[in-house]
Order: C-alpha cells, then structure tokens, then sequence
C-alpha cells in the first residue's frame, strides 16, 4: 500500500482504473466491465471524472511516470466515493480490505489537509478573549475569503474550461479552411500559452475557483496571435506545395 503511486487532480485524490483493479486484485476488463454493468450507478464529478481531448493530453504529458497508452482517446479517474462504489459491485474481501487501506491511509491524508475550522468555530474561538474580536473578525473573513478563492476547481468546472477550449480552437480552425493536425496543435500551444499569461499558473491543474471566470473570459475572446497566425499561412503554402 505504501507503494501505490499518489494520482492528483485538481487538488482531490483520484486513482486510475489499472491502480482499482491492482489495489482490488481485478483485471482492468474486470472494472471497466463493472462500471459499465452499473452505469446508472456511477455519476460523473462524483464517483469519476472523465478526461478527454486537449484536457487528457495535459494531464498525461503532465503524469508521463503513469506510462499511459499514448493512443487512448479517454481516461477515467476514480474517487473515493467511486472506489467505493467498485468495492460494493465487486463484493469481494480484498476488495474490501483495500478499500478500507484506501480511506485509512491513501484518500485520509488528503482529508486532514483539507479541514480547516469553520467560520462559526473560528469566530467562537475569538470570542474566547484572544485580542480584538473585531480585528480578528475581519482577519477571519478574510482567510475564508482567501480559501474560497483559492479552492480547487470543481470536476464541473475543471472539465467545462476543458471543453470550451476544445470548441474555441475549433471555431478558430474553421477560419482556416482545412487544416493539419500540426496546425491545429499550434492553435491549442498558443490558447494554453494565453491561459498560463492571464491566470500566472504553469500548468491548467493548478487553476484555482478564483480563474475559472478569468480562463472562460480569455477563452471567449481568443485570437491567435500574429506568430501562429504567420505560422499557420506559411505551414499552408509548405503543405499546398
């Protein structure tokens, strides 16, 4: 258990299909059949999240030690209450058993990260009699404030960014005619260069609730800029000749 590699997204523990079927001593064919018999079951952003597109190629470029399958089009990442979900359709006792190792060691960390008092608690506490309760009233609020904004994406969130990336380039590219899958990769280089700009993050997983409006603005209202744009026209007369 000590072994099993941490997967993150968003911020929130996930495990991928192959780590649920290691984990419960199951083939992969074994869950993908599992949650494909109880589908209605599952709900997405809740026991799952889904990747697909440009939002998959930037999380396995960015997990390259995972060593997924270059050509898989989809990638499904369980949750706990997902994990959960197989141990019951399994039903099996190492099923079982991993699934309480999981909630005790693997899916516990992040939760004891992740508990911060709440505003009634920390409030309580102030008026215990540490120092100004009005100062530390606003100090409080403004810690609040602060983890609002800078909270993890929800799965909602996280995949619509994805998804109006993908339709923006897309709406782009048509301006072009026909156009190569090389071409439509410096269409997607210079969005996520754009979102990088505006939002100071290295990666899109680290965008925090306080871009979601900033990125879909961005996104919105995106143009190429100049140096696609020429790349583009030159990549076009290379092809055509």
């Amino acid at each position: 258990m000590n072994e099993l590699q941490i997967t993150e997204l968003n911020g929130q523990r996930v495990l991928t299909t192959q780590q649920i079927a290691d984990g419960y001593g199951a083939k992969t064919r074994t869950i993908v059949d599992n949650f494909n018999n109880n589908r209605n079951r599952f709900e997405e952003g809740k026991h799952f999240i889904l990747l697909e597109g440009e939002y998959l190629r930037v999380f396995k470029r960015e997990n390259e030690n995972f060593g997924f399958a270059q050509n898989i089009n989809k990638l499904y990442l369980w949750t706990e209450k997902g994990a959960l979900l197989h141990a019951k359709s399994l039903g099996t006792d190492e099923a079982w058993d991993m699934y309480d190792i999981l909630v005790d060691t693997y899916f516990k960390v992040q939760e004891e990260k992740q508990v911060p008092l709440t505003l009634d608690q920390q409030i309580a506490a102030i008026a215990t009699g540490y120092g100004s309760v009005k100062d530390e009233l606003v100090e409080v609020k403004d810690r609040v404030s602060d983890l609002e904004e800078n909270a993890p994406l929800s799965a909602g969130e996280y995949n619509y960014i994805g998804s109006r990336i993908n339709q923006r380039v897309a709406e782009v590219a048509r301006g072009y005619g026909k156009i190569t899958r090389e071409q439509r990769g410096k269409l997607f280089k210079d969005i996520n260069q754009g979102v990088k700009v505006v939002t100071g993050v290295s990666t899109r997983t680290q965008l925090r609730a306080k871009h979601f409006d900033t990125v879909v603005d961005f996104t919105n209202n995106w143009e190429p800029s100049t140096a696609t744009k020429m790349q583009l026209r030159q990549m076009s007369f290379d092809f055509e000749a």
